[in-house]
């Protein structure tokens, strides 16, 4: 189970890093830019859960996050330089982010022993930082702001997570 939710950490980190390029590209920004917003939206949310709990941050454990969220960034910088990209596909894209990170989020801080209440405030937290950053930098309404169900998604999909914990219904736990 461990290797599994690894794997989809790391699809996670290419999903955001690439809505991260896709907002670079809708504001004209340059490689390094695009690249910027491709790390920061990628491990945003993650870096901002593990230095709240004082944990050590994720991405220097390991990096071949900050690897792929960097090479993600270059190649989608070129890659929708030649394709056109709509903005409806940067809301899907986000969405499938969202779903991941707060998955990943809410399940690690149950497994550091937090009471289930920060398990899903850091489960947000993990799902929506990375994209608040991103819109901030981008010099955008965060998304998290301006649709409702985006907050609302990630409460409840941390919850349920919760809930299902609780039950004993999580496998691996």
């Amino acid at each position: 189970m461990e290797q599994l939710l690894y794997w989809f950490d790391l699809i996670g980190i290419v999903v955001f890093a690439f809505t991260g390029v896709l907002a670079a590209g809708h504001k004209q920004m340059d490689l390094f830019g695009a690249v910027v917003l491709a790390c920061v939206t990628a491990t945003g949310g993650g870096t901002t859960r593990d230095m709240i709990l004082n944990i050590p941050v994720f991405w220097l454990q390991d990096s071949h996050y900050l690897w792929i969220a960097a090479t993600t960034g270059v190649i989608s910088f070129y890659l929708i330089r030649y394709l056109q990209v709509p903005m409806r596909l940067l809301m899907i894209a986000d969405a499938m982010g969202l779903a991941v990170f707060v998955v990943i989020g809410t399940q690690k801080v149950l497994e550091l022993g937090h009471s289930p209440a920060i398990a899903i405030v850091m489960g947000v937290m993990t799902g929506t930082f990375g994209g608040l950053i991103r819109d901030i930098l981008a010099g955008d309404i965060p998304l998290l702001l301006r649709r409702e169900i985006y907050a609302t998604a990630a409460l409840s999909g941390a919850a349920v997570l919760v809930l299902l914990d609780a039950s004993g219904r999580v496998p691996g736990r």
